[in-house]
């Protein structure tokens, strides 16, 4: 979910980073209740999970071999089919701007009117209402 979002307000924050948190206080207070109650996760964390480096290992393992595809996607989406706004970066950032006709024709296609909300269903509805009016 960090991954996708362009920027960070308190509330994800608090939404990402607890949800981590709260995963581990979880397992905490699930081991430690009775064993009638939970038979199998009896302080497994306390005493099997947490001192084992292997568990922690793991863990990174885990989340390494999870995010890979996501940033081997990014950096082949990136390198061999980028986006008009990545594109633009590059213009502005490497120094791209030696090539007119290439900088002419990324800003033509990165120019797009773009609505949203309230605005968007009214222009949706004003195209449905003129393509009935062309159909009768």
């Amino acid at each position: 979910m960090a991954l996708s979002i362009n920027y960070f307000t308190y509330i994800q924050h608090l939404f990402i980073w607890g949800g981590i948190v709260f995963w581990y206080i979880f397992q905490l207070a699930y081991g430690a209740l009775d064993p009638d109650i939970s038979t199998t996760a009896y302080k497994v964390f306390i005493e099997a999970c947490a001192p084992a480096p292997f568990y922690w290992l793991l863990t990174l393992f885990v989340l390494v071999s999870s995010l890979l595809p996501y940033f081997t996607y990014a950096a082949i989406q990136m390198r061999f089919f980028p986006m008009y706004h990545q594109m633009i970066q590059w213009i502005r950032t490497d120094g791209q701007s030696d090539d007119p006709e290439f900088c002419h024709m990324v800003r033509q296609r990165s120019i797009r009117p773009t609505t949203v909300g309230y605005t968007a269903r009214i222009e949706a509805t004003s195209k449905r209402f003129e393509e009935k009016l062309e159909g009768l």
